[in-house]
Protein backbone atom coordinates (compact mmCIF):
# COMPACT_ATOMS: atom_id res chain seq x y z
CA UNK A 1 0.00 0.00 0.00
CA UNK A 2 1.44 3.39 -0.95
CA UNK A 3 2.01 6.33 1.38
CA UNK A 4 -1.05 8.08 -0.04
CA UNK A 5 -3.28 5.10 0.80
CA UNK A 6 -1.78 4.04 4.11
CA UNK A 7 -3.65 4.77 7.31
CA UNK A 8 -1.93 7.02 9.81
CA UNK A 9 -3.05 8.04 13.30
CA UNK A 10 -2.50 11.71 14.10
CA UNK A 11 -2.13 12.83 17.72
CA UNK A 12 -2.13 16.60 18.25
CA UNK A 13 0.04 17.89 21.09
CA UNK A 14 -0.13 21.26 22.80
CA UNK A 15 1.53 24.14 20.93
CA UNK A 16 5.17 24.74 21.83
CA UNK A 17 7.72 27.37 21.07
CA UNK A 18 9.88 26.37 18.13
CA UNK A 19 12.92 27.03 20.31
CA UNK A 20 11.60 24.48 22.84
CA UNK A 21 11.60 21.70 20.25
CA UNK A 22 14.92 22.56 18.60
CA UNK A 23 16.38 19.34 19.98
CA UNK A 24 13.78 17.42 18.00
CA UNK A 25 16.18 17.81 15.13
CA UNK A 26 18.25 15.19 16.91
CA UNK A 27 15.24 12.86 16.80
CA UNK A 28 14.78 12.76 20.56
CA UNK A 29 12.80 9.63 21.35
CA UNK A 30 11.02 11.51 24.11
CA UNK A 31 8.97 13.17 21.35
CA UNK A 32 8.50 10.08 19.22
CA UNK A 33 5.23 8.11 19.10
CA UNK A 34 5.30 4.59 20.41
CA UNK A 35 3.69 2.68 17.52
CA UNK A 36 4.70 2.52 13.88
CA UNK A 37 2.28 4.68 11.92
CA UNK A 38 1.45 7.02 14.80
CA UNK A 39 2.27 10.68 14.14
CA UNK A 40 2.62 13.28 16.89
CA UNK A 41 1.73 16.70 15.49
CA UNK A 42 3.25 19.57 17.51
CA UNK A 43 2.07 23.06 16.52
CA UNK A 44 4.99 25.50 16.72
CA UNK A 45 4.61 29.05 17.99
CA UNK A 46 6.93 31.25 15.92
CA UNK A 47 7.66 34.96 16.01
CA UNK A 48 7.52 37.07 12.88
CA UNK A 49 10.50 36.23 10.77
CA UNK A 50 11.87 33.16 9.04
CA UNK A 51 13.19 29.70 9.82
CA UNK A 52 16.24 28.71 7.80
CA UNK A 53 16.37 25.00 7.01
CA UNK A 54 19.39 22.75 6.77
CA UNK A 55 19.52 23.26 3.02
CA UNK A 56 20.97 26.73 3.68
CA UNK A 57 22.46 26.76 7.17
CA UNK A 58 25.73 25.18 6.01
CA UNK A 59 26.38 27.77 3.28
CA UNK A 60 29.09 30.19 4.49
CA UNK A 61 27.85 33.70 5.17
CA UNK A 62 24.29 33.10 4.00
CA UNK A 63 22.60 33.09 7.41
CA UNK A 64 24.43 36.29 8.32
CA UNK A 65 23.28 37.88 5.07
CA UNK A 66 19.66 36.92 5.80
CA UNK A 67 19.89 38.28 9.36
CA UNK A 68 21.14 41.60 7.94
CA UNK A 69 18.01 42.13 5.82
CA UNK A 70 16.03 45.12 7.20
CA UNK A 71 12.72 44.05 8.72
CA UNK A 72 13.40 40.31 8.40
CA UNK A 73 12.42 39.70 12.05
CA UNK A 74 13.58 36.67 14.02
CA UNK A 75 15.88 34.32 12.08
CA UNK A 76 15.70 30.77 13.43
CA UNK A 77 17.85 27.81 12.36
CA UNK A 78 16.41 24.34 11.82
CA UNK A 79 18.24 21.02 11.43
CA UNK A 80 15.35 19.82 9.24
CA UNK A 81 15.54 20.11 5.45
CA UNK A 82 14.35 23.13 3.52
CA UNK A 83 15.43 26.66 2.66
CA UNK A 84 13.39 29.48 4.23
CA UNK A 85 9.99 29.09 5.86
CA UNK A 86 7.98 32.07 7.13
CA UNK A 87 6.75 32.61 10.68
CA UNK A 88 4.25 34.76 12.52
CA UNK A 89 0.46 34.68 13.03
CA UNK A 90 -0.32 34.42 9.30
CA UNK A 91 1.33 30.99 9.13
CA UNK A 92 0.94 27.71 11.00
CA UNK A 93 4.13 25.74 11.54
CA UNK A 94 3.98 22.15 12.74
CA UNK A 95 6.53 19.51 13.68
CA UNK A 96 5.36 15.99 12.86
CA UNK A 97 7.22 13.12 14.53
CA UNK A 98 6.71 9.56 13.31
CA UNK A 99 8.21 6.14 13.80
CA UNK A 100 8.09 4.45 10.41
CA UNK A 101 7.33 0.76 9.95
CA UNK A 102 10.51 -1.15 9.14
CA UNK A 103 9.11 -2.62 5.94
CA UNK A 104 7.84 0.68 4.53
CA UNK A 105 9.41 1.32 1.13
CA UNK A 106 10.32 4.83 -0.09
CA UNK A 107 9.86 6.61 3.25
CA UNK A 108 9.92 10.14 1.83
CA UNK A 109 7.00 9.30 -0.44
CA UNK A 110 5.18 7.74 2.52
CA UNK A 111 5.79 10.79 4.71
CA UNK A 112 4.60 13.14 2.00
CA UNK A 113 1.50 11.00 1.64
CA UNK A 114 0.90 11.27 5.40
CA UNK A 115 1.13 15.06 5.25
CA UNK A 116 -1.28 15.13 2.33
CA UNK A 117 -3.78 13.00 4.27
CA UNK A 118 -3.54 15.32 7.28
CA UNK A 119 -4.14 18.48 5.27
CA UNK A 120 -6.50 17.14 2.60
CA UNK A 121 -9.33 16.15 4.91
CA UNK A 122 -10.43 19.68 5.93
CA UNK A 123 -10.27 20.73 2.25
CA UNK A 124 -12.35 17.83 0.94
CA UNK A 125 -15.76 19.37 1.78
CA UNK A 126 -14.85 22.27 -0.51
CA UNK A 127 -13.97 19.99 -3.42
CA UNK A 128 -10.31 21.02 -3.26
CA UNK A 129 -7.32 18.76 -3.83
CA UNK A 130 -3.73 19.10 -2.67
CA UNK A 131 -1.21 18.39 -5.40
CA UNK A 132 2.49 17.80 -4.61
CA UNK A 133 5.25 19.32 -6.71
CA UNK A 134 7.52 22.34 -6.87
CA UNK A 135 5.69 25.67 -7.28
CA UNK A 136 7.76 28.32 -9.06
CA UNK A 137 7.76 31.66 -7.26
CA UNK A 138 6.68 30.20 -3.92
CA UNK A 139 8.49 30.55 -0.61
CA UNK A 140 10.84 27.64 0.19
CA UNK A 141 10.07 25.89 -3.13
CA UNK A 142 10.78 22.17 -3.44
CA UNK A 143 9.47 18.77 -4.49
CA UNK A 144 7.31 18.60 -1.36
CA UNK A 145 5.33 21.78 -2.02
CA UNK A 146 1.59 21.13 -1.69
CA UNK A 147 -0.55 23.29 -3.95
CA UNK A 148 -4.24 23.92 -4.55
CA UNK A 149 -5.19 24.95 -8.08
CA UNK A 150 -1.54 25.58 -8.88
CA UNK A 151 -0.81 27.82 -5.87
CA UNK A 152 1.30 26.78 -2.92
CA UNK A 153 -0.47 26.23 0.40
CA UNK A 154 2.04 24.10 2.33
CA UNK A 155 5.80 23.65 2.48
CA UNK A 156 7.43 20.60 4.09
CA UNK A 157 10.97 19.75 5.13
CA UNK A 158 12.20 16.31 6.20
CA UNK A 159 14.82 14.68 8.39
CA UNK A 160 15.18 10.91 8.70
CA UNK A 161 17.25 8.95 11.18
CA UNK A 162 17.42 5.25 11.87
CA UNK A 163 14.70 5.57 14.53
CA UNK A 164 12.50 8.59 13.87
CA UNK A 165 11.31 10.60 10.88
CA UNK A 166 10.61 14.31 11.25
CA UNK A 167 8.58 16.67 9.10
CA UNK A 168 8.40 20.43 9.57
CA UNK A 169 5.36 21.81 7.75
CA UNK A 170 4.25 25.41 7.24
CA UNK A 171 0.70 26.24 6.15
CA UNK A 172 -0.30 29.66 4.83
CA UNK A 173 -3.34 30.81 6.80
CA UNK A 174 -3.91 34.31 5.43
CA UNK A 175 -2.02 36.82 3.34
CA UNK A 176 0.81 38.56 5.22
CA UNK A 177 1.31 42.31 5.23
CA UNK A 178 3.17 43.87 2.30
CA UNK A 179 6.11 44.59 4.62
CA UNK A 180 6.34 40.96 5.78
CA UNK A 181 6.04 39.69 2.23
CA UNK A 182 8.78 42.09 1.12
CA UNK A 183 11.09 40.77 3.86
CA UNK A 184 10.31 37.16 2.95
CA UNK A 185 11.03 37.95 -0.69
CA UNK A 186 14.35 39.60 0.23
CA UNK A 187 15.36 36.52 2.24
CA UNK A 188 14.79 34.31 -0.79
CA UNK A 189 16.68 36.65 -3.10
CA UNK A 190 19.72 36.17 -0.87
CA UNK A 191 20.17 32.72 -2.41
CA UNK A 192 17.82 32.42 -5.41
CA UNK A 193 14.54 33.55 -6.99
CA UNK A 194 12.16 35.78 -5.06
CA UNK A 195 8.58 35.17 -3.89
CA UNK A 196 5.58 35.97 -6.09
CA UNK A 197 2.27 36.56 -4.33
CA UNK A 198 0.31 35.09 -7.24
CA UNK A 199 1.99 31.71 -6.62
CA UNK A 200 0.50 31.42 -3.11
CA UNK A 201 -2.85 30.54 -1.58
CA UNK A 202 -4.23 30.51 1.95
CA UNK A 203 -6.18 28.04 4.09
CA UNK A 204 -8.50 30.77 5.35
CA UNK A 205 -9.32 31.88 1.82
CA UNK A 206 -9.96 28.32 0.65
CA UNK A 207 -12.28 27.49 3.55
CA UNK A 208 -14.20 30.79 3.63
CA UNK A 209 -12.49 32.01 6.82
CA UNK A 210 -10.42 35.00 5.69
CA UNK A 211 -9.28 35.86 9.23
CA UNK A 212 -8.38 32.28 10.19
CA UNK A 213 -6.13 32.15 13.28
CA UNK A 214 -3.52 29.60 14.25
CA UNK A 215 -5.75 28.21 17.01
CA UNK A 216 -8.69 27.84 14.64
CA UNK A 217 -6.49 26.15 12.04
CA UNK A 218 -5.19 23.64 14.61
CA UNK A 219 -8.76 22.86 15.69
CA UNK A 220 -9.78 22.44 12.04
CA UNK A 221 -6.97 19.98 11.32
CA UNK A 222 -7.38 18.04 14.57
CA UNK A 223 -11.16 17.66 14.20
CA UNK A 224 -10.72 16.38 10.64
CA UNK A 225 -8.03 13.89 11.72
CA UNK A 226 -9.12 12.15 14.93
CA UNK A 227 -6.69 9.44 16.13
CA UNK A 228 -7.71 5.87 15.50
CA UNK A 229 -6.30 2.52 16.70
CA UNK A 230 -5.25 1.04 13.36
CA UNK A 231 -1.59 0.69 12.58
CA UNK A 232 -0.22 1.75 9.23
CA UNK A 233 -0.27 -0.81 6.44
CA UNK A 234 3.22 -0.98 4.96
Amino acid sequence: MSGHQARWAYHFADPRSEDDVALAGNASLSLAPGRPGDIVVIPLVTERGVTVGSGLTRKPGLVEAIRAIPGIGSVRLSPIGGTIGPGGPEWLAMLMVVRLPEALARPLDALLGAAIQLLQRPLAPYGLELVPGRVAGAWCPGFSDLAVQGRKLVGIGFKLTREVALMRAVVGLREPSPADLHSLDAGHRAFGPGVELDSLTWLGQLTGRPRLTQTEAIDLLASANPPHPEKISA
